[in-house]
């Protein structure tokens, strides 16, 4: 197999574990400096969301959203937040 193949599946798995809520690690995880929800990856690798100080709490439910210019939303506050790219 060569090395274009991989990469067309690696982006296909990628793509997939997005759509079903996975953190897939192309990017850090956000917290929001105004009102304190920030992401984190629970041990099933799913993207959640909580307080920030209170990381044991449950899953928010909430979800930062990407919009077209790459900047996320807080779904609490509004904030516009940027994210860092690995």
């Amino acid at each position: 197999m060569d090395l274009k193949s991989l990469v067309i599946q690696l982006q296909a798995l990628r793509e997939k574990g997005e759509a079903l809520g996975l953190f897939v690690d192309t990017r850090d995880l956000l917290e929001c400096s105004t009102c304190g929800l920030q992401e984190d990856v629970a041990i099933d690798g799913r993207l959640i969301t909580h307080q920030q100080d209170a990381p044991d709490a449950p899953d928010t439910g909430l979800r930062f959203t990407e919009s077209p210019n790459g900047q996320f939303t807080c779904p609490r506050c509004k904030t516009v937040l940027s994210a860092s790219y690995i």
